[in-house]
């Protein structure tokens, strides 16, 4: 009798256990994020303020799962107007004087870029991807009046204030990325990432957090 109820408790424990399945990864995900975006913008003669740092960053994405680990991520991305000071000497006849405007950008990005996940079913995912971001920018440059003096002539001229642009573009850049996912439940989850984008050099830093949610 002893023997038959051990038995019946094993094999009633290993029914429940056999109940509770591994839960099986998600197949895709939507994250909504906010941030700060980083441009470097090389000054004309001025080296000392080549980044652009004051543009805050809205933005959405998707992911589709192709096994544990492996995820292919779609993210939409907008940008608050950068905005940098410039100036540089110019010549006018035989005088030089100091230019100075301020240049003026406002982006939208689409990036899609493949991951890989490490773990699996845990509630702590790092991760690391890389891809293409492409970057739709709005470019305006406005000059300030500018006061020039002959030195032959020894007369003064004012060069009366100017704009450039509207200058629209596509600019394609690769990117390396590397984040982490923490689960708040079983679904749905807090994100942070860091970005780099790359042309001869750094020349994007994109800072990212966020919510998300898993199907």
């Amino acid at each position: 009798m002893k023997a038959f109820t051990i038995a019946a408790v094993l094999l009633a424990s290993a029914a429940s256990a056999a109940g509770q399945t591994v839960p099986a990864p998600p197949r895709s995900d939507v994250h909504f994020v906010a941030g700060w975006q980083n441009l470097r913008e090389p000054q004309p003669q001025n080296t000392y303020n080549n980044w652009i740092n004051d543009m805050l960053l809205g933005g959405a994405g998707a992911g589709w799962y192709w096994n544990d680990h492996l995820k292919t991520q779609v993210d939409f991305g907008t940008a608050t107007r950068g905005r940098q000071y410039r100036y540089s000497q110019t010549t006018t006849g035989t005088s030089q004087t100091l230019e100075v405007s301020r240049l003026s950008i406002d982006r939208r990005s689409l990036a899609v870029g493949q991951h890989y996940q490490f773990f699996r079913n845990q509630w702590f995912h790092p991760h690391v991807g890389a891809g293409l971001d492409f970057g739709f920018e709005t470019r305006r440059e406005e000059y300030e009046p500018t006061v020039t003096f002959d030195t032959v002539t020894r007369v003064s001229r004012l060069i009366p204030a100017r704009s450039e642009g509207p200058e629209h573009r596509l600019v394609v850049r690769p990117f390396v990325e590397t984040g982490f996912k923490a689960y708040m439940t079983r679904r749905a989850f807090f994100l942070s990432d860091a970005r780099l984008t790359f042309a001869r050099e750094i020349d994007q830093a994109v800072f990212r957090f966020g919510f998300g949610v898993d199907f």
